[in-house]
């Protein structure tokens, strides 16, 4: 059976050319969407990849009425493949039956693998740059900001007024002890670790 499933981005456009073409050849039920392709929530897609069986072929129009990325329209395409549901696509002339199919869907899938080489190539030559230019990634340890500056002043002085670890954390609202040791040994406190509280 060919299930169809079109749509277009916004309200203001009309799906009948879409749905003559999958009427045309053959489709006994469409699916139809007004919804960017950018968003991720597409509810009638859904619900036109539940209602496909094995053996059934999905229609659209064009291929990109169905994946938002590359990267989605491979995903999509191979759990096509692995519940055996066939895809045609009308306007770019692609169907994944027979060797043609599988010769299409290897293509896609390594435009898909360099696409996500060419994200990573550029990300390393990016921080190459910007370490060039001295710009620090990651986290400096025992580096306090701004913000926590009030609290490493105020940590020591209530430390140092008679206040246990405890009620430290709970009077500034640290979350570990290790924070409270940390700023006090910032202010050049090394407090005794034995007592708990």
């Amino acid at each position: 059976m060919k299930i169809g499933y079109a749509r277009v981005s916004t309200r203001e456009q009309n799906l009948d050319m879409q749905l003559e073409a999958l009427k045309a050849c053959g489709c006994t039920r469409i699916f139809t969407e007004k919804v960017s392709g950018m968003i991720a929530q597409r509810p009638e897609l859904k619900e036109c990849l539940n209602y496909l069986r094995e053996g059934d072929t999905l229609v659209v129009y064009k291929l990109d009425r169905l994946g938002r990325s590359l990267k989605n329209l491979i995903a999509l395409l191979d759990e096509l493949k692995q519940k055996s549901i066939s895809f045609v696509s009308l306007q770019d002339n692609l169907s994944t039956e027979g060797a043609n199919g599988q010769l299409f869907t290897n293509i896609l899938g390594a435009f898909a693998q360099f696409e996500r080489d060419l994200i990573v190539e550029r990300c390393q030559e990016g921080r190459k740059i910007a370490k060039s230019k001295g710009v620090k990634f990651g986290r400096t340890k025992d580096k306090v900001n701004e913000e926590n500056e009030a609290k490493v002043k105020s940590c020591a002085q209530l430390y140092q007024a008679g206040s246990t670890i405890r009620e430290i954390m709970k009077a500034l609202r640290i979350g570990s002890r290790e924070t409270v040791y940390r700023y006090l040994k910032k202010e050049g406190i090394v407090p005794m670790r034995k007592n708990p509280n």
